[in-house]
């Protein structure tokens, strides 16, 4: 007996009874982290945010046009916050039930989608529709993934995202009719796509699974009767996706150079298999997954390897039957397209929860399809034990967002080593409550041998800098930062297919940074610290920082007759590359008339001279460069 068999008033209530329980068992978890503070980029998207929280309502149109927070171009998510923001200040309280709220009405969306596409794709079992919806409904509500979308405020954009994309999905779903697509109904598919983009970048992904769905309704139309005008609905949501994407590109501040070795292939498949394993495992959640570190990377590139070979089976399969496996498939392997780093981005964590949030509700339409098939005691047992461990891990999860330090605690506890959460302990929980010794020894514990190393000279340098003013001597600070110089010049070896490990590095040279600036407070009459900071900074490409030492070192009276030349050189070179050719010109100049001159300074402006257009000049101040320093040593 199917379960669809059961008397007809059991067999209404029970898709309702399935989905309520389902959405009251995860909101009670989700709220246990009620009254937790901010987190992490809580603080940056809204406690520090003052250009939003001043935004007035008559200027809200500004958030269309530019961004209002220093990572991402989100309209529709920084609305949102500006409305917290405005109706009940700083209440991380209010905020997370905010995002309680459009995790719900994900819920009701995901079981109206997946209703109309099981009446579609298997028409044979139209009755059962209502219950398997129930079913793909209860697993996606009490998915372990949603809890960080859910409880960490900063991921509004991916429940906004989410709601929006199931609202297209839906609508898309019902634009079908016997001889093509309601006007009505893909005009507000559009919509709803444009505000999930709007709502997060990476909704351009559903757009390529509405184009699917709708190429698919077409190809189900007889083919005496279809019309190639209505393929110009999924041509259009491609077109609004290609546009939408460009606006963001153009926003983006955290791209990484793009690295085509095999490293980059083995990268993206591993990545593909890691989601597969976060959207089916009841294993433990974590903030950090270290994906290329970890033991199973292999095994993980086979996995995205299997799934990547089925996806596109899935679209074979499509092309000629009616197959919700293989629609179920391809959608998953379509929402997973902008997290594959296949255009790299900066991250410190190549995968997380937070990607599945929508790729969820594929995966578990796959596994209520294929347990379908099954008598109703094993398809019952199945379906149930997937929902008890999901459940468990949903409950056991939350808590840990009590706070970063919490968060980094069970992560660290779970993968001891890793660079990522070392350098998080160190800096933001040791470092700052003075624990130099528990630093030192977190630092050595790094198992990846570079990382180490640098963590151990930052911790150093970091202890010899907060001495150096209670003894007045800033030397031994000095020679430790120094020294700290050529390790973070140029990106780590990794680092050019490790997104973690280059955004490990950028953290480090920026840490750097401030010691050096701290240093330069501390002792802002000394020369010494103020030249070898300008110096360091330089040779970290830190110009902004570098002009604010090196001019300070040449205004000093006490700087060394001999450094004075170089250190107008550096200041000119720091300059111009910074972008500000003409005024790069004075030092450099001062440097080729202090005594010695530094005749590299020839070298420099004959770049200046050229970005200004002097022809002449350029020519000149190259043939000097030729004659007189042959050795370039200011980089350009």
């Amino acid at each position: 007996m199917r379960p669809y068999t059961l008397n007809a008033g059991i067999k209404q209530l029970a898709p309702l009874i399935v989905g309520l329980v389902s959405a009251v068992v995860a909101v009670a978890a989700y709220l246990q982290a009620l009254n937790f503070p901010f987190v992490s980029d809580d603080l940056t998207y809204l406690s520090t945010n003052t250009k939003l929280s001043e935004l007035h309502a008559g200027d809200l149109w500004k958030l269309f046009i530019e961004p209002y927070n220093l990572y991402e171009f989100l309209p529709l998510r920084d609305l949102s916050y500006w409305l917290d923001l405005t109706l009940f200040g700083l209440s991380s309280t209010a905020m997370r039930v905010h995002n309680i709220i459009l995790y719900l009405f994900c819920l009701p969306l995901v079981y109206a989608t997946t209703l109309g596409l099981w009446r579609h794709f298997r028409p044979a079992d139209f009755p059962s529709a209502p219950l398997a919806s129930a079913a793909v409904t209860a697993l996606f509500a009490l998915h372990p993934a949603h809890v960080e979308a859910v409880v960490w405020i900063s991921c509004r954009k991916d429940l906004l995202s989410g709601v929006f994309s199931l609202l297209a999905l839906w609508l898309a779903v019902n634009a079908k009719q016997d001889q093509g697509l309601s006007s009505r109904y893909a005009t507000a598919t559009l919509l709803a796509l444009l505000a999930a983009m709007l709502s997060k970048a990476t909704a351009v992904a559903v757009v390529l699974v509405v184009a699917m769905l709708w190429i698919i309704f077409w190809r189900d139309i007889p083919a005496q009767k279809r019309r190639r005008s209505q393929l110009l609905w999924p041509f259009a949501s491609l077109l609004l996706a290609a546009i939408i994407s460009q606006i963001f590109m153009a926003n983006s501040t955290i791209k990484l150079p793009a690295y085509f070795g095999v490293e980059a292939f083995s990268r993206t498949l591993g990545v593909l298999g890691w989601l597969v394993r976060l959207a089916i495992s009841p294993e433990s959640r974590h903030y950090l997954h270290p994906v290329l570190e970890d033991s199973w990377f292999i095994g993980m590139v086979a996995l995205g390897g299997v799934v990547l070979i089925a996806a596109a089976g899935g679209v074979v399969t499509l092309l000629q039957k009616r197959s919700l496996d293989g629609f179920a498939l391809t959608v998953f392997a379509l929402l997973c397209i902008p997290y594959l780093q296949l255009i790299p981005y900066i991250t410190n964590s190549i995968v997380a929860d937070r990607f599945l949030f929508l790729a969820v509700w594929p995966i578990a339409l796959l596994i209520v399809s294929l347990a379908w098939h099954l008598k109703p005691f094993p398809l019952i047992v199945i379906l149930l034990s997937i929902l008890f461990s999901f459940t468990f891990q949903t409950v056991e999860r939350t808590p840990d967002w009590g706070s970063l330090e919490t968060l980094i605690d069970a992560d660290s506890n779970a993968v001891p080593g890793n660079y990522q959460l070392a350098f998080h302990k160190i800096f933001y929980f040791q470092l700052p409550n003075g624990l130099y010794r528990e630093a030192k020894e977190t630092a050595g514990s790094i198992t990846t041998p570079e990382a180490r190393d640098i963590m151990i000279k930052l911790v150093e340098a970091e202890y010899a800098v907060h001495n150096a003013a209670m003894i007045g001597e800033p030397r031994n600070a000095i020679v430790l930062l120094r020294n700290l110089g050529p390790l973070l010049k140029e990106p780590l070896a990794q680092a050019k297919w490790n997104p973690p490990m280059f955004e490990f590095w950028m953290r480090s040279r920026n840490y750097l940074v401030l010691a050096w600036q701290d240093l330069a407070m501390q002792f802002s009459d000394d020369v010494t610290v103020r030249y070898n900071a300008g110096m360091s900074l330089f040779s970290i490409h830190k110009y902004a920082d570098a002009i604010v030492q090196l001019r300070a070192a040449t205004e000093s009276q006490r700087l060394p007759e001999f450094l004075r030349g170089k250190t107008f050189a550096f200041l000119g070179a720091a300059l111009l590359n910074s972008g500000n050719p003409t005024e790069a010109e004075v030092p450099l100049l001062a440097a080729l008339e202090s005594s010695p001159p530094d005749f590299q300074s020839y070298c420099v402006l004959s770049e200046v001279y050229k970005q200004t257009s002097r022809i002449e000049k350029a020519t000149r101040a190259e043939a000097d460069c030729h004659d007189r320093a042959p050795h370039k040593g200011i980089a350009q």
